[in-house]
């Protein structure tokens, strides 16, 4: 496969709704100069339309994203053989990965057709925010033991982000991407006070998502750092330059054009949960 077709890791539906999290998987995928990889299954959770839906949604945005050229995401398909191929993956996984699911109903769990469709396009990590109904370590057993993988195919948001940025100059990247996230626009000052209030409003927001790995290697990247002047235009930088942010300003005003007369807006909302103030849906 040529590096331009590389697949980068997957991220499950409960990673890519949540905008602290999409952010954050969004710069790391630019940093690694790689898309953002969205399964079909995973596609097909974020584009499904409520029941009832009277107003633009957020399936609404993802499709307009599909649908947008130069979008920062790689939305591959199965074919026939593929397709059968993730069934009989499915076929193996015992009750004890998916502990809240009746074995006869794995074979439709939605998680478990994530899982399988990253094992069968060759994925090298499926990362996901789901800790309730998905055994990370009975599926990974079950992969190197039926499958024959010499690594963990589920990992957590949190360890994936301390795989890929474990320390040193690694770490200060991540401080730089996470700033990255809640940077203001490029004509807006931005004090070292005001950013390190902005990532600690961030970090309460990983606490949230279970990133608390990352939360205390943010604390101590900005606790030590000898140039945060530095840092805090390293992150405009990125912000300037990330494909992703950029699409999630896209997104967000997507959202304010669409949203009913009346309606509050997410910042709205955000600021009454006292909320990031760049958390967008």
């Amino acid at each position: 496969m040529a590096d331009s077709e590389r697949l980068g890791p997957a991220f499950d539906t409960n990673t890519l709704i949540r905008p602290t999290q999409r952010k954050l998987v969004g710069v790391w995928m630019d940093d690694v100069h790689l898309p953002t990889l969205v399964l079909p299954q995973v596609r097909s959770e974020l584009t499904k339309r409520p029941v009832v839906s009277r107003s633009f949604a957020s399936s609404d945005a993802w499709l307009m994203m599909e649908q947008t050229p130069d979008a920062p995401f790689r939305w591959p398909r199965l074919d026939r053989e593929q397709e059968l191929q993730a069934l009989d993956i499915r076929q193996i996984f015992t009750q004890p990965c998916f502990p809240n699911t009746p074995a006869d109903n794995i074979e439709d769990h939605g998680d478990a057709i994530a899982i399988s469709e990253a094992l069968v396009l060759g994925v090298d990590l499926m990362v996901t925010g789901d800790f309730t109904s998905i055994d990370h370590h009975e599926i990974n057993h079950v992969a190197r033991r039926s499958l024959g993988r010499n690594t963990a195919i589920v990992v957590t948001l949190d360890s994936a982000l301390m795989q890929a940025y474990p320390g040193a100059d690694l770490a200060d990247q991540l401080l730089v991407n996470a700033l990255a996230t809640v940077a203001p626009e490029p004509n807006v000052p931005w004090s070292v006070d005001e950013a390190f209030a902005d990532l600690n409003r961030l970090r309460k927001a990983m606490l949230g998502s279970r990133l608390t790995d990352t939360v205390a290697k943010l604390g101590i990247r900005w606790e030590y750092s000898r140039d945060l002047q530095s840092v805090l235009e390293r992150a405009r930088f990125v912000a300037s330059e990330s494909k992703a942010l950029a699409f999630e300003r896209l997104r967000s005003n997507w959202h304010r054009q669409h949203a009913p007369v009346g309606a509050p807006s997410a910042g709205d909302c955000q600021r009454a949960r006292g909320e990031n103030r760049t958390e967008r849906t």
